[in-house]
């Protein structure tokens, strides 16, 4: 029990989506063409350890995989990340608030076997929960990453919000936020769900960079298998810029790629499994 009670609070990723719930494990896949007419495959595969302390705070590690594949014609690109945060929630004098904060290492690139130096990023995440009722906690802090492109600071506010035993409002922005209804209680929730996230890879030319700034709007169907397997889908539109490729030299104008190309707004699907307690 003293574990489950644990796994409420403690934040389950970097980029600050505490729900009423944590995923242990899960991995997903989005597809979708962007506007240069490259087919597009986003794998993300994610495991989280928490670990609980004899003062009541505890320590996590979550590791994190993704791989961003393009293809059109004769042309392909391929870019990978691997992050391991690592961090620690504590329990602060004020019994309603608890401080979460990670230290966010992170290699990105078109090779990860690149030169070390070339491909390492590193960030910090915190982030304070305010508990007000067991149906409702608010949360405020701040994200910043050593990107390719510069430094990158990102202000975090958020809620969880149960409102009934059907409705909940969750997420943190100005990365993610979600509205769910249960469906069949137990069985099938659906809603509407917001994500936004910057990140960077470093490119084929080590001098040369990726930037992606995905940012969705969509719909979503979580299927409960069991009370803890949970496969889902969504489905939406992509609203932010797509992948671009950038000098090491010049991070405001992209450069010309067959692939890499700036467009509009277009259609994607995701879809995946988790573990969730």
């Amino acid at each position: 029990m003293k574990f489950r009670i644990t796994l409420l609070f403690v934040v389950a990723s970097l980029t600050g989506n505490a729900q009423y719930f944590v995923d242990i494990f899960s991995f997903n896949r989005q597809a979708y063409n962007i506007p240069s007419g490259a087919q597009t495959s986003d794998l993300f595969v994610n495991a989280f350890v928490p670990k609980v302390l004899k003062n009541g705070n505890s320590i996590f590690v979550r590791a994190g995989y993704e791989k961003l594949a393009l293809k059109k014609d004769t042309f392909s690109a391929q870019y990978s990340s691997f992050t391991l945060p690592v961090g620690m929630q504590v329990q602060m004098k004020n019994p309603k608030v608890k401080f979460s904060g990670l230290i966010v290492p992170r290699i990105a690139a078109a090779d990860l076997g690149a030169s070390f130096s070339d491909i390492f990023q590193i960030g910090v995440f915190s982030l304070f929960t305010v508990t007000e009722s067991d149906k409702f906690r608010y949360k405020f802090g701040l994200y910043y990453n050593r990107d390719f492109f510069g430094n990158f600071f990102v202000p975090l506010v958020g809620i969880d919000w149960k409102a009934s035993e059907r409705f909940s409002l969750y997420g943190t922005l100005p990365n993610s936020l979600k509205a769910s209804y249960a469906l069949v209680p137990s069985r099938l929730n659906a809603g509407l769900a917001f994500r936004s996230l910057t990140r960077s890879f470093r490119g084929e030319d080590l001098n040369t960079f990726v930037r992606y700034n995905e940012m969705q709007f969509k719909t979503f169907f979580d299927f409960y298998v069991s009370q803890k397997n949970v496969v889902f889908i969504e489905g939406g539109y992509f609203l932010g810029k797509t992948p671009l490729l950038y000098n090491n030299s010049d991070t405001k104008n992209h450069l010309p790629s067959q692939l890499l190309k700036e467009g509009k707004a277009f259609p994607l699907i995701n879809a995946g499994w988790a573990l969730r307690f």
